[in-house]
């Protein structure tokens, strides 16, 4: 479903359950509800089922690689083997999941599938004559890196992030990088089981009712105790 729909039946809803003139919500708000209920019924998901979703997932196709050092002092000289790592910054991940988060990372023709790797065991991997060679990933500073020599220049990733905004913002391989900032998020398929979007309409109009019904009540009391304290 488009984040327009979403954030229309939302508005419908909210407005029924507020009875005030300024109860009208930016949709960008409605929109960061929508993220924190999302993430909070994934993680739900995960925990009761043990499996995600795919509709949940987003892929970003064209992740560039560029070479860099293998240490992270700016004013050493490189030092050894070099390693090479994403050239941009990944999208914040999904928070609330310890696991399920990164589904896959292949080569672009799907013919190779890269496993995780934990940066403390990169060394013994190294060490070892049976996997030495295995072509593996790590993430670290959310920057994905590939932690044996190979002239990979582009990787795919399928993952559960936090914000499908920056998905769709991340500058790939082949994307522009001025297109990417432009995109209009509304347009934009927002990710989530179908069987899902009903209970994730419903809580976000009752939580933000709730924010609107906290607020009122605490600027009315307030508005009354200045009054009380002018009449002294």
């Amino acid at each position: 479903m488009k984040t327009i729909e979403l954030l229309q039946r939302i508005q419908s809803l909210y407005s029924k359950g507020v009875n005030s003139d300024d109860s009208r919500l930016m949709n960008r708000h409605i929109y960061n509800k929508l993220l924190t209920v999302r993430a909070r019924l994934i993680s739900q998901e995960a925990k009761k089922k043990q499996k995600i979703s795919q509709w949940n997932y987003q892929k970003i196709p064209c992740i560039e690689l560029i070479e860099v050092p293998s240490h992270d002092c700016p004013c050493i000289p490189p030092i050894g083997c070099s390693i090479l790592r994403s050239k941009h910054r990944l999208p914040s991940p999904l928070s609330g999941l310890s696991g399920n988060l990164i589904q896959s990372v292949t080569t672009i023709n799907r013919q190779l599938k890269l496993d995780e790797i934990n940066i403390n065991a990169v060394r013994s991997q190294k060490g070892n004559k049976y996997t030495a060679k295995k072509t593996n990933f790590f993430i670290e500073d959310k920057y994905l890196y590939i932690s044996t020599p190979t002239k990979m220049e582009i990787v795919s990733m399928v993952a559960l992030f936090e914000d499908p905004l920056e998905v769709n913002k991340f500058s790939g391989y082949c994307d522009c990088q001025e297109c990417t900032q432009c995109s209009d998020f509304e347009q934009e398929e927002f990710p989530i089981d179908n069987d899902l979007i009903d209970v994730l309409i419903e809580l976000s109009v009752n939580e933000l009712i709730q924010i609107f019904n906290s607020n009122f009540e605490d600027t009315t009391n307030n508005g009354r105790d200045n009054l009380k304290e002018q009449s002294k």
